[in-house]
């Protein structure tokens, strides 16, 4: 009430002022975010009045940047381990049509890879059981992950997608999981990823099929791994923490699945709405997630 008394005092007084609004609103806190931008937009028309607002809600974010009309006047800030980036923000509005758009292009294949969850999410969703499986079968090691073909992932992108046309280099008969390994390597190697939302979720994928495959092989037991039907990253590792106890060769491997099994879930379940948790995700901490697992897993 005392900040809201100095604003209308600023205002009667015409006082230039510049607001810097920080984490104004939390997730899902829909009771008070319509009134929290609707007061925004009352300060933004005000002639002597300028703002900064900074966000890492995703949805708060989209809020604001659909209803108070800003012009372009929107960015994203990125930080690194050597410097702190601001450059204008085109990514976040949507990107799953943005992918949809370049899914023709050859050289696109980090966002071909990036819509398997999205397109997973909406097979199942829209009744598409058999998709929606198949894709599965890429985001958790399966029986049949090792046979998806490109050709495979594109038949089923059409079916979901309603006819969504591709083009690719790549060969149709290849497999997808080399490709999708291969791909977030090249992710990690290359830096300067702090942007690139596919990028993460392409890191983010591979991170959680590499240490299911070494968490797999470690169990060794087929009927066990074949039978999860949900939460697979999470049995996997509650099943290899009975199998190894304490013994502490076992004691590296198991806090690194951990950081796994915390790390990457939300970043995979991902839909149309919700980016919050890989905006805020580090994408050099993927990285270095990747990197540490290729060495531990030895892939």
């Amino acid at each position: 009430m005392q900040v809201h008394f100095e604003v209308e005092a600023r205002k009667s007084d015409a006082v230039p002022t510049l607001f810097i609004v920080d984490d104004i609103a939390d997730s899902f806190d829909y009771k008070n975010k319509y009134a929290i931008v609707e007061y925004l937009s009352d300060i933004l028309i005000e002639p002597n009045f300028r703002q900064i607002i900074l966000t890492h809600n995703y949805d708060f974010y989209r809020t604001v940047w659909k209803r108070l009309d800003l012009g372009g006047a929107n960015f994203h800030i990125s930080k690194t381990s050597e410097k702190i980036e601001l450059s204008s923000e085109k990514m976040y509005r949507d990107p799953f049509e943005k992918w949809k758009a370049i899914a023709n292009t050859a050289d696109k294949t980090d966002a071909l890879l990036a819509m398997i969850p999205f397109v997973r999410n909406l097979a199942d969703y829209c009744g598409f059981e058999e998709e929606s499986g198949r894709l599965t079968s890429l985001l958790h090691r399966k029986a049949d992950s090792d046979a998806i073909t490109i050709s495979n992932l594109f038949d089923i992108y059409k079916n979901v997608l309603n006819g969504q046309e591709f083009a690719t280099e790549l060969a149709l008969d290849s497999a997808v999981i080399p490709l999708l390994l291969d791909t977030a390597k090249k992710i990690s190697e290359a830096g300067e990823i702090a942007l690139d939302l596919e990028k993460k979720v392409v890191l983010s994928i591979a991170i959680r099929l590499i240490a299911e495959a070494k968490m797999i092989k470690i169990i060794n037991d087929e009927a066990f791994a074949n039978g999860i039907t949900k939460n697979q990253t999470a049995q996997l590792l509650r099943r290899l923490k009975e199998l190894v106890g304490n013994d502490p060769a076992y004691a590296p491997m198991v806090a690194l699945m951990d950081r796994v099994n915390l790390m990457t879930p939300e970043n995979i379940h991902l839909n149309s709405f919700m980016y919050e948790p890989i905006l805020d995700m580090s994408a050099e901490h993927l990285a270095q997630l990747h990197n540490e697992l290729v060495v531990a897993c030895g892939t």
